[in-house]
């Protein structure tokens, strides 16, 4: 896989930019459900999925992360009163 290396980030992690990943994302779901994907990416298959792969890897453990930190672990927490 090759990696790209952005010069900036800003505006790629707010609601905007996250929604610009989902669309980007919900394109390429929509194309593979009509067998076009290769319309949308120079990928083959096999690149393709790895990426995917990878990506869907990344996403959880970051979310893992997030819960871990806030000292969740993905539950709902329960919190008596008395």
């Amino acid at each position: 896989m090759r990696h790209t290396s952005f010069k900036s980030r800003e505006g790629l992690f707010t609601d905007a930019g996250l929604a610009a990943v989902y669309e980007a994302f919900d394109d390429l779901h929509s194309a593979a459900s009509e067998g076009v994907h290769h319309k949308l990416t120079p990928l083959d298959n096999r690149e393709l999925v790895g990426w995917l792969q990878e990506l869907v890897y990344t996403a959880q453990e970051t979310i893992a992360e997030i819960e871990r930190a806030n000292g969740s672990n993905g539950q709902p927490t329960l919190t008596l009163i008395k």
